[in-house]
């Protein structure tokens, strides 16, 4: 059913676009809309003018606009639109840790299993409304139907609270990363769709008003772009970012580009202060004419997993981390960007923690293969039982999944050049997925999205081997152990020091060998200061920290 309803969202969308081309504008004139008469020169924007000038940041987005709502936004383009203009109960910092946004505060009961959130009274919508416990419970019942989050939210039992202005949620497991969920949660309007079904909304005559409850309102909206304004009735928390910030932005404008080739020309062509949705070679091209790039970190880790099945040769961790010590992670890293990985915890998470370095290079392999029994030959490596070793890797193909074939194919020069004939394999996904899921096979490159609440129970806990997710077939204990205490509830030193404990244990064992965790490349001007390094979910999702950016005066 979601399927279907995604392509007929996307037929609307191509509908949208041709008749957006074909007219002056979608909707009333740009004096109507509150548009100033200039624009970004170089960039086009079919549908009328956006503003310009000091307080307005000019931002490009690589997508077209299709249905900028909560749950629905399919494209960069409305992502954008909705981390602007739309709120969650919570929002994440900049190390994914959640903190108040229309909620000001939260708690957890005794038994970890349910959650009570207070409302600030001060939250509105666009026309002034309050936003109410309804809002929320109609949000949580429309992501359950659309299964959002994998189904996460099918597994919430959503009320009213039993104080005015709070909100109860439950579940039948204790989830520690409720509270980071509904920072990717923004909340629709219950006065607006109450009695939709999932499947009308974005067809329904509510959709076309966008109303949202987010620190920036839309004034005008097309196929090339949209026009924002600053509101007036901001929460505590965006004017203690507004004055920390000191100068930021009053007015945005977006500028939507259908590709990267014509994002880059227009980033090179115009004043653009920010553009997003790029790869790393078409950013740094970006760069080369003007600007930076600044590496937002992504919920994605990559590694080398080992198959961990009785009677795999993989099984002993000092063999793993001999191999591992072989690996130049930072090679990968200097060609396809993003960040060097210890543990399948991103450095830039709250949760993540400082370990010692990892031993590398061929003697310390040597020392360690030498324990495990293995005998150098005068070919290569031997097997305690004297048999030549060799190994494959498991990947996917290079010319769709360039990465994955570079992390392969360095890794077997590696182990080859070491002693150990290694080769690579590439296979299709669902060849791939067949073989992971038989456990036929030594080592296979792995992506992995832990999440933004890192939760690695589903990768490598003893139960997700029927499910699925423990492709490894690790079943130890101790390590469930480890695992189901990272992800119960607590305050931040509680959970920091759970992560740490686990993220210690993984760095000895090595199950999957760390490389990486990818990245998402913004392009930003010097005009934009205040602009670090941060978690997301999503590449748009920096945008939600907007008014903490400062524009630096000429």
């Amino acid at each position: 059913m979601v399927r279907k309803q995604r392509g007929a969202r996307r037929g609307l969308a191509r509908t949208v676009l041709a008749a957006a081309l074909a007219v002056a504008a979608l909707f009333a004139g740009a004096a109507q809309l509150g548009l100033v008469s200039a624009q970004i020169p170089g960039v086009g924007v079919p549908g009328g003018d956006l503003p310009s000038g000091e307080g307005v940041l000019s931002i490009g987005v690589v997508g077209i606009t299709s249905t900028p709502l909560p749950l629905f936004a399919e494209t960069a383009a409305d992502r954008a639109v909705v981390a602007l203009t739309y709120r969650g109960l919570t929002r994440l910092d900049s190390s994914g840790w959640p903190v108040p946004d229309i909620a000001s505060a939260w708690n957890v009961a005794a038994d970890s299993l349910s959650w009570t959130f207070t409302l600030d009274p001060a939250a509105r919508w666009q026309d002034g409304s309050v936003v109410s416990a309804a809002d929320v419970l109609i949000t949580i019942s429309i992501a359950s139907e659309l299964g959002t989050a994998g189904g996460y939210w099918q597994s919430i039992t959503a009320e009213e609270g039993a104080d005015a202005g709070t909100v109860h949620l439950s579940a039948s497991r204790a989830l520690a990363n409720l509270p980071t969920m509904l920072g990717s949660l923004p909340l629709l309007s219950a006065t607006q769709f109450a009695g939709l079904s999932a499947a009308q909304i974005p067809d329904s005559d509510a959709a076309k008003t966008l109303q949202g409850t987010g620190p920036y309102r839309i004034t005008g909206i097309s196929a090339g772009g949209a026009g924002l304004i600053r509101r007036t009735d901001l929460l505590a928390t965006d004017l203690a970012a507004l004055t920390s910030a000191g100068t930021s932005a009053e007015k945005i404008a977006l500028y939507f580009f259908p590709d990267a080739a014509e994002a880059v020309s227009g980033w090179r062509a115009s004043a653009l202060d920010q553009l997003i949705g790029l790869d790393i070679a078409d950013a740094r091209r970006g760069a080369s004419v003007r600007g930076t790039t600044i590496e937002l970190g992504s919920t994605v880790f990559s590694g080398i997993a080992a198959n961990l099945r009785p009677g795999s040769v993989m099984r002993d961790p000092r063999l793993r981390s001999g191999l591992a010590a072989l690996l130049n992670p930072a090679e990968i890293i200097s060609v396809f960007g993003g960040s060097v990985a210890q543990t399948p915890v991103s450095p830039l998470s709250w949760g993540w923690t400082a370990l010692p370095a990892a031993k590398t290079g061929a003697d310390y392999a040597t020392s360690l293969l030498k324990s495990v029994k293995w005998k150098r030959g005068a070919e290569g490596w031997l097997y305690p039982g004297g048999k030549s070793a060799s190994l494959e890797i498991l990947t996917l193909p290079a010319l769709a999944h360039p990465v994955d074939a570079a992390v392969a194919a360095q890794a077997a020069a590696a182990w080859t050049a070491f002693g150990i004939p290694t080769r690579v394999t590439e296979l299709t996904p669902i060849d791939l997925t067949t073989r992971l899921a038989a456990g036929n096979f030594q080592l296979a490159v792995l992506n992995v999205d832990v999440g933004i609440d890192v939760d690695l129970y589903p990768l490598l806990g003893s139960g997700a081997v029927l499910t699925g997710g423990n492709v490894i077939g690790i079943q130890l204990r101790d390590l469930d152990l480890l695992l189901n205490r990272a992800r119960q509830p607590g305050d931040r030193a509680a959970r920091v020091a759970a992560l740490a404990a686990l993220q210690k244990w993984l760095a000895e064992t090595n199950y999957i060998l760390p490389i990486r965790f990818r990245a998402v490349e913004l392009l930003t001007s010097s005009r934009v200061v205040e602009v670090a390094p941060m978690l997301v979910d999503e590449p748009e999702s920096y945008l939600r920290a907007v008014l903490s950016f400062r524009l630096a005066t000429p």
